[in-house]
């Protein structure tokens, strides 16, 4: 058996919770776009790449639309804030969306961030 001292013992703990705290803060973005809201403090977040604005733009369009989280994975009719009228398909396709262009952005990768932020824009906004 190891005899551990106090002062690795303290980091290890430390690192624990450092990790656990980012594990925790990605957690509450992901859960806040899968409950239909992200906050623009949680944008804000986003790490300063060259696709930061727009995300931070389509995800306060997503909030100012506040769509609710469909109780049902093929749920038919999902209403929002807003009083906007989608399917539960199409929301669970627009915040997977979101999250792959958070997660595209973080990676540099602008031009899938574009094409996710396109899809999405043309969901929440459709040209009639």
């Amino acid at each position: 058996m190891s005899i551990v001292t106090n002062s690795s013992l303290e980091q290890a703990q430390s690192k624990t919770l450092f990790v656990a705290r980012r594990c925790i803060a990605a957690g509450m973005l992901g859960a806040g776009l899968l409950f239909g809201g992200v906050s623009l403090v949680e944008a804000a977040a986003l790490p300063q790449h060259p696709c930061t604005p727009e995300l931070q733009k389509l995800l306060a369009d997503w909030n100012t639309v506040g769509f609710e989280t469909p109780s049902k994975p093929s749920q038919a009719t999902v209403y929002s804030r807003s009083g906007r009228v989608s399917s539960g398909p199409e929301v669970r396709y627009m915040a997977s969306e979101i999250r792959q262009a958070i997660s595209d952005c973080q990676n540099g990768d602008v031009p899938s961030v574009r094409a996710h932020v396109a899809n999405v824009n043309e969901k929440l906004n459709p040209q009639s």
